[in-house]
């Protein structure tokens, strides 16, 4: 890493770092993330980023570093094969299924059965999963594992850039899996029908996912981990559910991130209100909740301010049908109410794909 690049780096890192530990760095540091938007605003297919991991992560770095004075990326390097291995579902792809210039998308439906809790635990999940990769989404593991080749390389231009890979790598618990194979609605029945079938077969499960996370942890050295919650917000469930089948396995995977010595980030879609008090629990000054614009963030910020860093949480609406300082002004209220300390300035979520690039550079200004 040249010297003024090395130096960019450990100054960014450090003000992450502060940031996640609750203190007021020299600034609020902005950590934006998305990988579809770069396609779009260097004008090149959506396959670049979707399904050519050896040029994904040129693509989304250049995007996103020639925003101006960044301190990272959440996600560097990208790979639609990661929506199949985490979601168990089947993706169309562009340049495949879909034309090379359109958005890829997840399928929901049903590719695990009822039956499968039983083999989960017969057989355990990682033989499971294995035979489930090869049998139902062919070809997912071949992109996967393709995709994984690449990551080292996005870590190292990020460095050469002066800039930190934020959260390059996702672990997720048990009850994301399985909501994914199931299809959200038949896997919520089976929460009722069959809870403890579903629970045993969490417990299988949850190991596996541990070990991963440990492994991908210690192998390429991590800043962060994105410690993804989608579907599991209790606004899908009821409290009672919640309780048994998401929290005690977000508690585990966050425990284990902090032990390998990395920041689990929660990056939690969805409508989280009613679960923040709990959310309390969890480690001080160690992890960082991420909102993508449905869980009130300013309220957040009061219920966790003094336990957890907040990241968020600019609107793709408002990147998308917004002014500059229609953006310019919700970034100043994000740094004077949630920030400036134990705070990120982000987007909600992903930079939708059809931002503006003059509103993205806006909320990348607004720090300075």
């Amino acid at each position: 890493m040249p010297g003024a690049a090395e130096n960019a780096y450990k100054v960014r890192e450090r003000r992450i770092r502060d940031a996640v530990a609750l203190k007021s760095p020299d600034r609020v540091p902005v950590v934006p993330n998305g990988p579809a938007w770069p396609a779009r605003a260097l004008g090149v297919k959506m396959t670049d980023v979707a399904s050519t991991p050896e040029v994904s992560y040129k693509r989304i770095i250049a995007a996103y570093t020639g925003l101006g004075d960044i301190d990272g990326i959440q996600s560097p390097a990208y790979d639609v094969s990661t929506l199949g291995i985490q979601w168990l579902s089947r993706v169309s792809v562009p340049g495949r299924e879909l034309p090379d210039t359109d958005l890829w998308q997840v399928n929901e439906g049903e590719i695990m059965t009822s039956d499968d809790y039983d083999l989960i635990i017969a057989e355990g999940f990682a033989s499971w999963l294995e035979r489930y990769y090869v049998e139902r989404l062919p070809g997912t593991i071949e992109a996967f594992n393709r995709f994984v080749k690449t990551v080292p390389d996005a870590l190292a231009l990020c460095q050469e850039k002066g800039i930190v890979p934020f959260t390059p790598a996702v672990t997720t618990i048990p009850y994301e899996y399985f909501s994914g194979g199931r299809s959200l609605k038949l896997f919520l029945l089976d929460l009722f029908r069959q809870g403890d079938k579903v629970q045993a077969a969490m417990d299988a499960a949850m190991p596996v996912l541990i070990e991963r996370a440990r492994q991908t942890i210690r192998g390429l050295d991590l800043v962060g981990v994105w410690v993804g919650g989608w579907r599991s917000a209790s606004e899908f469930i009821s409290p009672r559910l919640w309780e048994r089948f998401v929290l005690p396995y977000f508690k585990q995977m966050v425990e284990v991130v902090i032990e390998e010595g990395a920041i689990p980030v929660l990056h939690f879609d969805a409508n989280w209100d009613r679960d923040l008090e709990r959310l309390r629990e969890l480690p001080p000054g160690k992890c960082v909740l991420s909102l993508d614009g449905k869980t009130d963030i300013f309220r957040a910020k009061k219920i966790l301010g003094d336990r957890m860093c907040i990241m968020g949480d600019v609107p793709a609406s408002l990147f998308a049908l917004g002014t500059v300082q229609d953006v310019k002004d919700y970034c100043k209220r994000l740094l004077t109410e949630v920030g400036p300390a134990g705070f990120i300035l982000s987007s909600g979520c992903d930079v939708p794909i059809d931002a503006k690039y003059e509103n993205v550079r806006a909320m990348v200004e607004a720090v300075l």
